[in-house]
């Protein structure tokens, strides 16, 4: 830009103007900047005692000042043929790590690290071990040597320990993975909302391609129908959905006494914020002392002026029920509509009789029968009718008893749902029929399509059955078609303490640890384990609770800054592709190659700086690591 000084009869004028070429090859010209005025209206305006055309000058040298302080960086790419990288040189970084380094600092892992310490004798960096298995189990899973090469290849920190180090280190995790699981509860009770006044607890196994069961490894029912032995890992999620404790037990060790040693530890060691506590489990682990252990007041073992109420809410299957038990439970209620009130009958006893075996819902007043219910109005379809009552529930010894409160819901949406799961196991059990033809099905499990099947056997001969015909069993449809829509619980709260509506609402919240289960499985890949040790299998699992810890904090700080809903698979998708790539080693220069979508405008918010840019330099990059480990 330079000063132009047009002159005319009556004034001077002055002008900031700037060269500019033509589109299109069109040559050169010049334009108009800013026009800055006449003389006299400068000196009107800047003082009789300033000198215009000097300070007209030094105006325009202060505008090519700042426009060359604005100036991008310009870097020269030579289209030769040589060489312009070296051999081996990387290139590509993985950026994505630097959020979950941001929630670990959030959780104070370095003073975490620091008390674990000074316990043990170790002179490697125990921090950034334990770390980079973190960053490595979300970004890239696989066994402890690829996730240390991974982590050398391709993260922007490079490890400062070596592989011998990190098997070393997985003795030293087992050994505090008590005080980790604590610590963090914690520390991330002071970064993010924890709701712990509802826990739900699960377990589920995990097999190892081995032939011979060991100390731990143990035969047992896998998930997956594998004939291989398996470890059983159970752990509790509280009501926000975070992991809070976990525990690893042999594969061949019922199930149902896992919950009470964890719990009690919880209650003791993680100084829970809250004086009620209700339990939520399957029917597999709401075995009769398992109810009764949280139908009781526990003393908090850190805090002994403090105690803690438990309660429980546990699905009950109807079909277990005893028969009378069932027949409540499915009896659709009088309806005064086909079957009025008779002359003869006691008002009086009729209505208690109602009020026992009728059914009710939030925004309807007194009790009805489900025949009166249009379930073609769709105002009725998402609405939950239940009804409830006390059943006395006796140990086996006879010795204790429990007073439980039974809730049956009648929902036509899951009624709805039940149909369509059925039509679609009929069709699979069809399926099954046409290709076996004369072959034999076997029967030795009634929980999938097969329960749908009927079987003839028929002789030639009059002598031994050796033909079997199948076909679909039209009384075990008509039997299980009786359940449709129906849905048990129990609890021990009593119906002062909390409604239907809010026990049947914190009963939902079971998805969480199922959710929580299918993350370790597919997306952390928990197993395969590639360890052998008991003491390293379980740091394994430490570890990949660790993860599934700081990844859900992540996924739930980052859905609150998105418009719309991130699931988890995209959300590490996302972070897996975050790459940075540097072209010029010398001068540190970096580049984001990922693409820009609504989930890395949601993750720079959290992260408050940006990777996303044409150009980074190495003062930017540090700057941004520098901020991801501020606790």
């Amino acid at each position: 830009m330079k000063l132009h000084k047009v002159k005319s009869k009556n004034a001077v004028s002055y002008y900031v103007i700037e060269s500019f070429r033509k589109p299109n090859g069109g040559g050169t010209s010049s334009r108009v900047v800013e026009k800055l005025g006449t003389a006299v209206e400068l000196k009107q305006r800047l003082g009789d005692e300033i000198d215009i055309e000097q300070w007209a000058h030094d105006y325009v040298a202060k505008l090519n000042a700042a426009k060359k302080a604005k100036k991008p960086v310009q870097v020269k790419v030579s289209m030769t043929s040589g060489i312009t990288y070296d051999m081996g040189e990387k290139r590509c970084f993985n950026a994505g790590y630097l959020m979950l380094q941001k929630i670990l600092s959030s959780l104070d892992i370095k003073k975490m690290t620091k008390e674990i310490r000074t316990r043990h004798q170790f002179q490697f960096d125990f921090e950034k071990v334990l770390s980079d298995l973190v960053y490595a189990r979300v970004l890239e899973p696989c066994s402890k040597q690829s996730s240390f090469n991974y982590c050398k290849d391709t993260l922007i920190e490079e490890p400062n320990y070596e592989l011998h180090d990190v098997y070393r280190a997985l003795d030293v995790i087992h050994e505090e993975t008590d005080f980790i699981q604590s610590f963090l509860y914690q520390s991330s009770a002071k970064c993010i909302k924890r709701d712990t006044s509802a826990l739900y607890y699960d377990c589920t196994n995990f097999f190892f391609e081995i032939s011979q069961e060991d100390e731990l490894r143990k035969f047992g029912h896998s998930k997956e129908n594998r004939p291989n032995p398996i470890v059983q890992l159970g752990m509790f999620v509280d009501g926000s959905g975070m992991p809070l404790a976990f525990d690893v037990f042999p594969g061949n060790r019922n199930e149902q006494i896992s919950l009470r040693p964890l719990e009690n530890k919880i209650i003791k060691d993680f100084c829970l914020d809250t004086s009620t506590i209700t339990v939520c489990t399957d029917a597999g682990l709401a075995s009769f002392d398992n109810r009764a252990f949280n139908a009781q007041v526990k003393n908090a073992g850190k805090d002994s002026n403090k105690n803690i109420k438990l309660q429980y809410i546990t699905i009950q299957p109807i079909k277990t029920l005893a028969k009378n038990e069932q027949d409540w439970s499915l009896a659709p209620g009088r309806s005064f509509v086909s079957n009025p009130i008779k002359a003869d009958e006691n008002q009086e006893l009729v209505m208690v009789q109602l009020d026992r075996e009728g059914w009710k819902c939030d925004g309807y007043e007194g009790v009805f029968s489900l025949d009166d219910i249009d379930e073609d109005e769709p105002a009725n379809y998402n609405k939950i009718f239940y009804k409830e009552k006390y059943v006395l529930k006796t140990s086996k010894d006879g010795k204790k008893q429990l007073n439980d409160r039974l809730i049956v819901s009648y929902s036509i949406k899951y009624k709805h749902f039940m149909q369509r799961k059925r039509e679609n196991d009929l069709n699979k059990a069809r399926r099954l029929i046409e290709a076996k033809n004369n072959k034999k099905i076997s029967f030795k499990t009634s929980s999938d399509v097969r329960k749908y099947i009927g079987c003839e056997h028929t002789t030639d001969d009059g002598k031994k059955a050796a033909n079997s015909t199948y076909f679909i069993d039209e009384s075990a449809i008509i039997e299980d078609s009786r359940f449709d829509g129906f849905y048990a619980v129990s609890t021990s709260i009593d119906e002062n303490e909390m409604s239907v509506a809010k026990i049947i609402e914190v009963n939902r919240g079971r998805w969480e640890i199922e959710e929580s289960f299918m993350l370790m499985k597919s997306e952390l890949k928990s197993r395969p384990v590639y360890v052998r040790r008991e003491e390293r299998i379980k740091a394994h699992f430490t570890v990949c609770f660790l993860a599934l810890l700081v990844f859900r904090i992540l996924e739930k700080k980052v859905n609150t800054l998105s418009s719309e809903l991130i699931t988890a698979p995209e959300l590490i998708k996302t972070l897996r592709n975050m790459t940075l790539t540097r072209f010029d080693k010398k001068k540190g220069f970096y580049t984001g190659a990922f693409t820009r979508t609504n989930i890395t405008e949601a993750i720079h918010a959290f992260a408050g700086f940006r990777l996303d840019c044409a150009l980074l330099t190495e003062s930017d990059l540090k700057d941004m690591i520098k901020l991801t480990k501020k606790p």
